[in-house]
């Protein structure tokens, strides 16, 4: 495919199909079905009350005319479009029918108030109405936020509004084809806007909550994010009667690696200190940062598991950068029951377990 191909097909609207990884794509889906499941219903009202509107207007503008029984029908139409409008708002407020589902649904009352007005064109003989027709297949395609609904509602419509053009009472098929043509054309194209400004706006959403989450410096969760994964976690342990543990993790002698070879230095330490805690995980374990120099590990199992993670931290090396340079990584450990302790329990608890081992190997290397 070549350049000119690539940039044609970007500007179509179901070019949206989300890029990147799986977990983008459906935060951008997420997203868009967000913003379509809110305002399907009102928009939905708003065209039901816009259409009301213009129903009295007409009428009441009739009153100094002689009533024909064309208008009369044309107004009853109106009604009986409206109530589909407001019947189908009602519908998708109350959830019935799945999320990604409903672009689908909005799409036939939008396209049954088109080819209203295009029916209304052959009772009255009037251009006016074939205008308005184009006006809400143009409103039609930002507000769908799908493609293929759109896709396939604009060429029910855009058929059914050429065969008006040739074979109906209003002349100059050509112009009025050319005019069907140009009215879902510029929906599709305000359509792709919409649908780039959701991808903006769930990109940046997904990217404030990673900044909200994760620590910048080694990858990890920080304190935030690990408290937003807790729960899961402990309901998990709750689910199959199973204990938890927290592993405390300190790096000893951080402040002075700073002051002697700078923070640059301090921050690769601490990048290898949060690497060899990561490669000692089980899977479902949770790594944070829990502070500048401190890291946590938070896990289901007994103390024998947070025994287990421990000696396989102190079998990673004791030759590297940081046990060299400082005193290396102290570990304290704690565990208890999800159904009685909290993680501020254990996590007190694993921090004063902490210093009592290093005061403890501290005593032993004096000796």
């Amino acid at each position: 495919m070549n350049l000119f191909s690539r940039r044609l097909l970007d500007l179509l609207p179901w070019a949206y199909s989300g890029s990147g990884s799986p977990a983008v794509s459906e935060e951008r889906r997420e997203t868009r079905l967000s913003i379509a499941a809110y305002e399907y219903p009102r928009t939905l009202v708003w065209a039901a009350g816009v259409l009301l509107l213009m129903t009295v207007i007409t009428s009441i503008g009739e009153l100094t005319h002689d009533n024909s029984g064309h208008s009369l029908l044309t107004h009853i139409n109106d009604v009986l479009v409206a109530i589909v409008l407001l019947t189908t708002a009602w519908v998708l407020h109350t959830e019935f029918i799945p999320r990604e589902q409903r672009a689908w649904v909005f799409a036939i009352p939008a396209v049954l108030l088109i080819w209203s007005l295009l029916w209304q064109v052959t009772i009255e003989g009037s251009a006016l109405n074939y205008t308005y027709a184009m006006f809400v297949l143009i409103g039609f395609g930002p507000t769908s936020l799908a493609a293929k609904p759109y896709l396939v509602g604009a060429g029910l419509t855009v058929g059914a509004a050429i065969l008006l053009a040739i074979y109906g009472p209003i002349g100059q098929a050509a112009d009025w084809i050319i005019v069907s043509l140009t009215a879902a054309g510029i929906g599709a194209i305000l359509l792709r806007i919409r649908l780039q400004s959701i991808i903006s706006l769930a990109d940046a959403t997904a990217l404030a909550k990673e900044l909200a989450t994760q620590d910048q410096l080694t990858g990890t969760l920080n304190r935030h994010g690990l408290l937003e994964h807790l729960p899961d976690l402990w309901a998990t342990a709750g689910r199959f009667n199973e204990g938890v543990f927290v592993a405390f993790i300190d790096i000893r002698g951080l402040k002075r690696a700073n002051d002697r070879f700078g923070h640059d230095y301090g921050d690769s330490l601490i990048l290898a200190a949060a690497e060899k805690a990561q490669a000692c995980l089980r899977g479902g374990d949770l790594l944070a940062r829990w502070g500048g120099d401190e890291f946590i590990v938070v896990g289901i199992g007994t103390l024998d598991d947070a025994e287990r993670f421990a000696r396989a931290l102190g079998a990673t090396g004791s030759d590297d950068e940081i046990s060299s340079q400082m005193g290396g990584l102290s570990i304290g450990l704690a565990a208890g029951s999800p159904g009685r302790d909290s993680i501020e329990d254990l996590t007190s608890r694993a921090d004063e377990d902490m210093y009592r081992r290093r005061t403890l190997d501290e005593s032993r290397g004096d000796q």
